[in-house]
């Protein structure tokens, strides 16, 4: 199976990447090609996983090189509605855990305390704020 990529800056500087299908050692450089041009401008990336049925250690790597892209330029990115397989590789590998969340509203809430630490001078990627139930 192959990964359907769509991405939509949702307001300056805040980009969703919406992923279908498998991110596997077959399509995991195809989102980073496709995210490459927004990881030097973002604010911050979301990734909306709802319809990512498998993820390979070659998937989280892109994932992990996207994340420090973005940081780079003093960006962050979230990860939201997993399902509960993709979940636990994720939980397994404790890679990113601050960073997942299980909606979107709660990931926009993340977004909005980052970027206000961020213009503040509060906030670098280093200390980003830990997320809230």
């Amino acid at each position: 199976m192959g990964i359907d990529i769509s991405i939509v800056e949702k307001e300056t500087g805040v980009y969703l990447i919406a992923l279908k299908g498998e991110i596997n050692t077959q399509t995991y450089q195809a989102l980073e090609d496709k995210a490459r041009p927004t990881t030097v401008k973002a604010k911050a990336v979301v990734f909306d996983m709802a319809q990512v049925n498998y993820i390979s250690s070659m998937g989280l790597s892109a994932i992990f090189r996207i994340k420090l892209a973005v940081e780079e330029h003093s960006g962050t990115i979230a990860l939201v509605n997993m399902q509960p397989k993709v979940q636990l590789v994720f939980d397994t590998m404790k890679i990113l855990s601050p960073q997942i969340f299980a909606s979107m509203e709660e990931a926009d809430d993340f977004l909005d305390r980052f970027l206000d630490g961020v213009q503040t001078g509060q906030i670098s990627p280093k200390n980003l704020p830990g997320k809230t139930k």
